[in-house]
């Protein structure tokens, strides 16, 4: 999306509420680099919908942070009423986000207008290597290595 034509999602937030509340999917084009390799800024998009009770490991949400950003990542850890989240492209993890942040859980992924299921052979296989910390690290340190 060109930049003249950006917006900020706290100027949607009523409306992607309402839609998920509602039991509808909102469609959203995340921008930044912390969801790479799985989600690329102005090629992919996923469809989110309502959180369910019982959010799980692996699962990716939509939230907002106490210092009003939205963030879309992975649950790393459950723990009760508390998650640990991390993007694909990080190993910070943010510990301590409440269930009342999380506003919606992706569902679908999309390339263009294909979608990624999550049953993808492909996707399992990402999600039983790139769930790993020890190869993500191992994988930033021989990309930063490369680089030069």
């Amino acid at each position: 999306m060109p930049e003249k034509e950006r917006f900020k999602l706290s100027e949607y937030d009523e409306t992607i509420r309402f839609v998920l509340e509602n039991g509808g999917e909102f469609r959203l084009y995340p921008r930044g680099t912390s969801m790479l390799p799985l989600l690329r800024e102005g090629k992919d998009s996923v469809g989110l919908v309502k959180p369910a009770k019982d959010l799980k490991k692996n699962d990716i949400v939509f939230y907002l942070r106490d210092d009003g950003h939205y963030v879309l990542h992975r649950i790393v850890k459950v723990k009760g009423d508390l998650y640990t989240l991390c993007g694909d492209n990080q190993v910070m993890l943010e510990e301590g986000i409440r269930s009342e942040q999380i506003i919606g859980v992706v569902e679908r992924v999309f390339r263009g207008d294909k979608e990624i299921s999550g049953k993808n052979f492909g996707y399992r296989i990402y999600l039983l290597f790139w769930k790993s910390f020890f190869i993500r690290k191992v994988f930033f340190k021989l990309r930063r290595i490369l680089k030069k």
